[in-house]
């Protein structure tokens, strides 16, 4: 079951959380929460325990991509009147 966390907006533009069991359930307490006077918005996004770590394996995929995408960016900047051939 996926877990969620509420993050709720004031008018004021201070944020208050809330941790809820379910998607399911954070989801359906966001329309009375916005219904409040001084709630600007309110957003459901999955959360996790302490406990559930993200597999090593995962962070490190995620550092690959990152790594990958910030050459391809500089690659980019350096050629920037490169067209690669057609097929």
């Amino acid at each position: 079951m996926l877990k969620a966390l509420m993050i709720i907006t004031m008018v004021s533009g201070t944020e208050y959380t809330a941790k809820l069991p379910s998607m399911d359930q954070c989801l359906k307490e966001v329309t009375p929460v916005e219904s409040q006077a001084d709630v600007k918005s309110a957003s459901c996004i999955p959360r996790t325990e302490k406990e559930d770590k993200v597999p090593l394996e995962l962070f490190s995929q995620f550092f690959d991509m990152f790594l990958m995408l910030d050459e391809q960016q500089k690659w980019d900047n350096n050629c920037g009147n490169y067209y690669p051939p057609k097929p």
